[in-house]
């Protein structure tokens, strides 16, 4: 009797670990930067029409020879992300809100639709903020 109580304990003990372990590795955002920072996945969100829009994960492509960025999106959600867009620079504080001090902000708009703008959120420590400031526009 004992000998199938232990086992019974034994066997809860097991799955509460499991549980915990598959919740403390998504507790926090995805990311990821490839080691030449030309490639990351990061958080972007649309901005400039008085809306407060959630982030999304999105994957980019920083091509700095065009001072532009391919980013791709999963899913019917990441439809508004899709395309090309280009940097514009660090955004103003009034619109990043809810932004960790462990992260940097960009803002894009929209190639081809200068009306479409966005935040992209990545980490500080991300190989792609030194490759993204390097494409920053010329201001004469």
């Amino acid at each position: 009797m004992i000998r199938g109580l232990l086992n019974v304990a034994s066997s809860a003990l097991f799955i509460s670990l499991l549980g915990f372990a598959m919740w403390w590795s998504r507790r926090g955002e995805r990311q990821w930067t490839s080691p030449d920072g030309m490639r990351c996945i990061c958080q972007m969100r649309i901005s400039g029409d008085g809306l407060e829009h959630p982030w999304r994960e999105v994957r980019l492509l920083i091509i700095p020879a065009l001072s532009t960025i391919a980013i791709t999106a999963k899913g019917h959600r990441g439809k508004p992300f899709r395309g090309t867009w280009n940097l514009l620079g660090i955004p103003h504080a009034s619109l990043i809100g809810d932004v960790a001090p462990d992260q940097q902000t960009f803002a894009l708009h929209k190639q081809g639709d200068t009306e479409k703008t966005a935040i992209v959120r990545i980490h500080s420590a991300s190989a792609s903020i030194a490759v993204m400031r390097n494409c920053f526009p010329e201001i004469s």
